[in-house]
């Protein structure tokens, strides 16, 4: 697995480079990817992702992670050895440590949860109906406990994309 991360800004991203390749590779693993997979992470300030929310998803306000799916990692087309690039995780750490609190979260908690919420999203989970956010927020919590134990994380509710 690759995890490549970016943070043109130098911004204070929260968790360490290292904390945010353990979180999401610990999330493909636990969802059975076996195959090489790279997986782009973009730290950026609530404009820029204020700016990308409003150009990818018609919503005019900043947000606190996007994903962008590319290939899927069980795509049995995709010849086996060949690096699947899955996708695109982009957060907000200025707008995840101000919305933590409301929350019960610490800004790092809040992070780790936007990560797995991310990487779930790359691998085909969505909560635009209520029932996929259930089980999406189920199996985020299942991920923060295996992968964060010592962690407190409020998960849920995930925001309905109809509701946005």
């Amino acid at each position: 697995m690759a995890v490549t991360l970016s943070n043109d800004g130098n911004l204070d991203q929260i968790l360490t480079d290292a904390e945010i390749r353990d979180l999401i590779e610990g999330v493909l693993a636990a969802e059975g990817v076996t195959r090489p997979c790279e997986v782009s992470v973009s730290v950026v300030d609530r404009h820029e992702i204020h700016e990308l929310n409003r150009a990818w998803r018609g919503i005019d306000k900043p947000t606190d992670v996007l994903s962008f799916e590319c290939d899927s990692a069980f795509d049995d087309s995709i010849p086996e050895g060949e690096l699947i690039e899955l996708g695109d995780i982009i957060v907000a750490p200025e707008v995840i440590a101000a919305q933590a609190p409301g929350f019960g979260n610490t800004p790092a908690d809040e992070l780790s949860l936007m990560l797995v919420h991310g990487t779930l999203h790359l691998l085909g989970y969505d909560h635009i109906e209520e029932d996929e956010a259930a089980v999406m927020e189920a199996r985020e919590d299942e991920l923060l406990r295996l992968l964060r134990p010592h962690a407190q994380v409020a998960v849920g509710p995930t925001s309905n994309h109809a509701h946005d």
